[in-house]
This record gives structure tokens, sequence and C-alpha cells, in this order.
């Protein structure tokens, strides 16, 4: 019998609870009246999923479950235990345990119930737990001959967030990388965002990005130019003439959108430059 995944099995005997199968072994497994579809007679096949219940007994369900052992899948966070983990659902008599080793060390950044994760089974001491995706799990189950436009806006859920930027995973698998000059806002493991494709390589990986168009994102971008302004004693060790990295590494902005933000607050004379830095205007 293969735990964590469908098996096709035989009725044995009809038990007080529910149904004995085997493989034909000397292996038995209950299938619980709740958990059977149809009525059964010895000798009648059953294909169903086995799994280990809160008391790690073996057992066996006719639900259709969201991922196996040999396919991962979406499941939905329902239970959130600090210090512990999440628990997803599998559709079985017991949800599902993803741990905080595959989770942020930042409590504010782990999943929220109702979000949903991709997913692959493992198994350890009589325990079925969930491990989250990464990047290269995506890319070897993503399906090649299917691609996603430039600038075409895709829903996604974030899978990781590093001071680089956030990793985003789409129902069919694709890897989405936004780095962090292409956001706006906080994020979490688990969220549902929408995105739009900025750039396409040729291993079923992509760059999205998360702003909004630039006519809805420039007065964002001097709001939140004005609020480092203000705190950091009305200087920012910038100007319009800075270079990529440097602006990257002071400010969650692109050099462009910094420029545009920067020329806006110039024009509304809110700033001025002096030998190589902005300073606000009383």
């Amino acid at each position: 019998m293969i735990i964590g995944d469908y098996n096709n099995l035989r009725v044995v005997r009809k038990s007080d609870l529910g149904y004995m199968l085997t493989d034909d072994s000397n292996d038995e497994v209950l299938l619980h009246f709740r958990e059977a579809k149809n009525e059964y007679k010895e000798n009648d096949k059953v294909k169903a999923f086995l799994y280990y219940d809160k008391k790690h007994r073996l057992c066996a369900t006719e639900n259709e479950v969201k991922v196996t052992l040999s396919h991962p899948g979406y499941v939905e966070v329902v239970e959130i235990i600090s210090g512990t983990g999440v628990f997803v659902s599998n559709n079985t008599g017991k949800d599902i345990l993803i741990s905080t080793d595959y989770l942020p060390y930042d409590f504010s950044l782990w999943p929220e119930v109702g979000d949903t994760l991709p997913v692959l089974l493992k198994i350890k001491r009589e325990t079925i737990f969930a491990k989250p995706l990464n990047h290269y799990e995506l890319v070897d189950l993503a399906d090649s001959n299917s691609k996603y436009a430039l600038n075409e806006v895709v829903e996604a859920h974030v899978i990781h967030i590093s001071e680089a930027g956030i990793s985003l995973a789409t129902d069919d698998f694709k890897h989405i990388f936004v780095h962090k000059t292409m956001l706006r806002g906080r994020y979490h493991v688990g969220q549902k965002v929408s995105t739009k494709i900025i750039h396409v390589k040729d291993n079923n990986e992509y760059n999205g990005s998360l702003i909004s168009q630039k006519e809805d994102q420039i007065d964002p971008d001097k709001e939140y130019l004005l609020k480092y302004l203000k705190s950091h004693n009305d200087c920012m060790p910038l100007d319009a003439k800075s270079k990529s990295e440097d602006v990257e590494k002071l400010l969650p902005l692109s050099r462009k959108a910094f420029k545009r933000a920067l020329g806006g607050l110039y024009k509304d004379e809110k700033v001025y430059f002096e030998d190589g830095k902005t300073y606000l205007k009383k």
C-alpha cells in the first residue's frame, strides 16, 4: 500500500465502522462509512486515498484530495499556530501541517487562513506533512507548451519573500519573480496577487510587476518620497542624477519611477537640490 496516494484495493469484509480493504497482502485498512461513496460487498474494487488520522492510524477515503505524493497541488490554509506552523486541508479527516521550517522567520509574513499554497507531500514517522514548492520544483512541473505573453496580467500566489523581491506561483505552476523595485506595499506568503508579465524567460520562468500604470503610480511614489524626506531630517542623499544602484539600494523604486516622482515634487516646488542631495522646502 502506498501511503499519501491513491490505491486500487479490494473489500475484504464489512465491519461495524466501515469496510476493511486490502491490496491482497496481509495488510488491511479501514474505509469508514463516512469516507465511502457507495455501499460495497466482499471482493468489490475500491480506489481510495490512504492517510494517517489524528491518532496516527492508517485510514482510507474516497474523497477527491487536492494533492498526493505523486501529484503536487494547491491546498487551502485552515489554521495557524504560532511556533508550530500552518495547517492546510487536503479534504481528508486530518489537516496537514506545514511546519515552521518552511515558513518565514517573521510571523507577519506567514500565510493567513483562506490563502492557498502549492505544496508536495512528505511522510515522516507515520505523519503526512506538506512542503511548499520552491521555484526549481515549479519549473520542473510547468507545462512548457503553454506560455504567458508579454504584458499579460495573470493571477498568482506569493511563495517566497526575500530582500531582492518576491516569488510567485501561478495555478499552472509557472514561476514569476517580482523585483523589489516592482513592488508596492507589504505582502505575505500565500497571498493572491495580480501581476503583469514584463519579461519572458526560456525556462518557464517570468519577471512580473505589481505596480500600477505610470499615471496611477506617480502620486503614491511622490507621497513615498515626501514621507522619506520628513522622516530623515528633510534630506535625501539622492537627486535626479543619482545612479540606478544608489536609488535601488536606498529606496524600493526603480530609477525611472524615482526620477518621475522626484520631478513631480520639483515641479510642485516641494523640493530643491544641492550637492547631489534632495531637500524638502519649508
